[in-house]
């Protein structure tokens, strides 16, 4: 109950960042984004091996690609660790209202990118957070709640809520606009 009182108030600030946030994001085509942000949860191993082969996709193809992935615990699963290009934030990083801290989040929020791929499907405080205060030139996301406000495209994977293929889907349209 406490929880809910605090994430309706979290979800009232994250509306006023939306609204407060009034830079207009330009297209960046795939071909020429070099720097390349992607936010997840990474709560599931399986999700996070597919968005860690979407990166490699990425890297493969010549793009610098750097994570951020949510894990909604107080300490670090003794199995995850952090690499140079990949960092994880815990809920010891929110703040009282379940919004990411940027004082806490690391370098990432400082990261201007060319394009910022937004690659979950629920509604979480902490992930949609990072979107808001992130430097991205370009963000792309899930159609959900917000998302118009949110991303400079919003991609519909109807019933389907393959991480690896709402990625895919992402890039698809990317290359073919």
């Amino acid at each position: 109950m406490f929880n809910q009182i605090k994430n309706f108030f979290g979800k009232i600030i994250l509306a006023n960042l939306i609204k407060a946030k009034k830079e207009k994001h330009a297209f960046m085509s795939f071909d020429k984004s070099n720097e390349i942000g992607i936010i997840y949860n990474a709560e599931d191993m399986q999700n996070e091996k597919k968005v860690q082969q979407f990166a490699n996709e990425l890297r493969s193809e010549g793009k610098k690609v750097y994570l951020l992935g949510f894990i909604n615990q107080k300490e670090m699963p003794y199995k995850r660790v952090p690499h140079i290009s990949s960092e994880l934030f815990l809920n010891t990083n929110l703040t009282f209202f379940n919004l990411p801290d940027p004082d806490k989040i690391g370098r990432f929020l400082d990261m201007k990118f060319d394009i910022l791929f937004n690659i979950y499907n629920e509604e979480t405080l902490a992930l949609q957070g990072i979107s808001v205060l992130s430097k991205a030139k370009y963000q792309l996301g899930a159609q959900m709640n917000l998302a118009t406000k949110l991303f400079d495209m919003t991609i519909d994977t109807g019933s389907n809520k393959d991480l690896y293929f709402l990625a895919k889907q992402m890039e698809y349209y990317l290359k073919v606009i």
